[in-house]
């Protein structure tokens, strides 16, 4: 009789290093770094959020495109806070789920504030894949606010 014993992948290791590279990029977008913010992602990243929009683009493919969507919010934003993270690892070493409360301060005036979930898929221990859900109308007046700022300019 032959036994097959697989190693259970190390949770607690996956999780440290996963929440270690979240929270290394998140500081990084959050002081408009957005090259370091890049330096935690693979190297073909994907964004997409759960629900789309007007204004913004539902999936992001490729550093390039990160880029310009990151690099948007972050000018945007005079200060962004973001409290109640809570980092669950899930069985998939490379897979977890990121819960958060975030509150921007953008710099025409607007005060930015929503409760966000998001799947967040590791490769080689970089940022590959985000799934975000978020509260859609604060995202959208985010999204018509950081347009017409950019059209101003």
């Amino acid at each position: 009789m032959t036994s097959s014993h697989t190693t259970p992948p190390d949770l607690a290791s996956a999780r440290a290093r996963n929440e270690s590279t979240w929270r290394a990029s998140a500081v990084a977008l959050y002081a408009g770094d957005i090259d370091e913010f890049l330096a935690h992602w693979s190297a073909e990243p994907r964004y997409a959020v759960a629900y789309p929009v007007e204004g913004f683009p539902s999936v992001v493919e490729g550093r390039e495109q990160l880029r310009v969507l990151f690099s948007g919010f972050a000018a945007a934003a005079a200060r962004i806070d973001v409290t109640d993270v809570r980092v669950h690892q899930t069985d998939d070493p490379d897979v977890v789920f990121v819960e958060e409360h975030m509150t921007a301060q953008l710099h025409g005036g607007m005060r930015y504030q929503n409760d966000m979930v998001i799947r967040v898929t590791f490769r080689d221990g970089l940022i590959h894949d985000m799934f975000e859900y978020y509260g859609q109308a604060a995202h959208q007046r985010l999204a018509d606010t950081v347009l017409a700022a950019a059209q101003a300019s």
